[in-house]
């Protein structure tokens, strides 16, 4: 019973995560292009508004590494299948690492262009991981090199 309780925390975590960062990633977009690079000409209330975006963005990341951190502690409590695992801890080491390039970012005054691409690539890498750890959720894959002769 306990068990189905895990499974179910995963799959909702997983897809908390797969939500927040999309509506995490819209809002690093806008912050990016129209607040922090230079020339932005934009009236004080669209400023303003990016602004409030870019308080989001941070506060938002904060909350999606608890997601992950939890997806972790499901997928391990939940006995899930080996694969499952591999991607949950794969994902929180990709959506640290994409921390890492925002606070690099952050405190190099947004001029740090390497550490922006960082917490980009590594943020699509951990939706990615998140993904396939849905597949593998729904499915445990055979692989040519693990099937058992029957006799």
């Amino acid at each position: 019973m306990l068990q189905k309780v895990y499974l179910r925390g995963l799959w909702i975590s997983a897809i908390l995560f797969i939500v927040l960062c999309a509506v995490q990633g819209w809002s690093g977009n806008w912050s990016v292009f129209y607040f922090v690079w230079p020339g932005s000409n934009s009236g004080i209330a669209f400023v303003r508004f990016v602004a409030g975006l870019t308080s989001y963005h941070m506060k938002m990341g904060y909350g999606i590494g608890v997601v992950s951190i939890l997806i972790v502690a499901f997928a391990f409590l939940s006995k899930s299948n080996l694969y499952v695992r591999i991607f949950a801890v794969l994902g929180l080491v990709l959506t640290a690492v994409a921390a890492l390039g925002g606070y690099v970012y952050v405190h190099s005054s947004f001029q740090d262009r390497l550490s922006l691409g960082q917490m980009a690539d590594s943020f699509i890498a951990a939706l990615t991981a998140y993904f396939i750890m849905l597949i593998f959720l729904n499915r445990t894959p055979r692989f040519p090199w693990d099937r058992k002769e029957v006799a």
